[in-house]
């Protein structure tokens, strides 16, 4: 089943703060990447398809990103009344909260700079900044 962002990110905030584990919108983000990568691999399907765009840091959903602008690098400890009607889903997307959730931003950051990857590749060392990452390259550089 395909979400829209804004809930999907409201979704993970909620869960990482109700763990004790509030993340930033910089962690928020790069969850966002990791999850709909994932996500499709179990699913064959987008999690999401709001567009992903190469930005300094890593991929960032731009609306989600002015969403929780104002909290800059602070935690977003936030509960909202959000939630994943398809049990399977839920379970999927919290497993895989749990699964980046350990990670700091900075490593999440690091994970999505490798070399010859989509972010990479369309960042191009800042010509293509906030460029769309296509999802087609997604899928065929990290989903298979």
């Amino acid at each position: 089943m395909t979400y829209y962002v804004t809930e999907i990110a409201k979704y993970i905030i909620t869960y990482c703060s109700n763990k004790k584990r509030p993340i930033s919108n910089l962690k928020l983000q790069k969850l966002l990447y990791f999850l709909w990568i994932d996500y499709f691999k179990k699913n064959n399907c987008s999690l999401f398809n709001e567009n992903i765009c190469a930005w300094q840091f890593g991929p960032v959903v731009p609306e989600v990103y002015y969403e929780f602008c104002s909290y800059a690098g602070s935690p977003i400890n936030k509960i909202y009344d959000i939630v994943i009607y398809n049990q399977n889903d839920s379970v999927i997307i919290n497993n895989l909260i749990d699964k980046y959730i350990e990670f700091s931003a900075s490593k999440l950051v690091e994970m999505t700079h490798k070399a010859f990857k989509p972010w990479s590749i369309i960042y191009n060392n800042g010509a293509g900044l906030r460029n769309i990452i296509p999802f087609d390259l997604i899928v065929s550089m990290e989903c298979q």
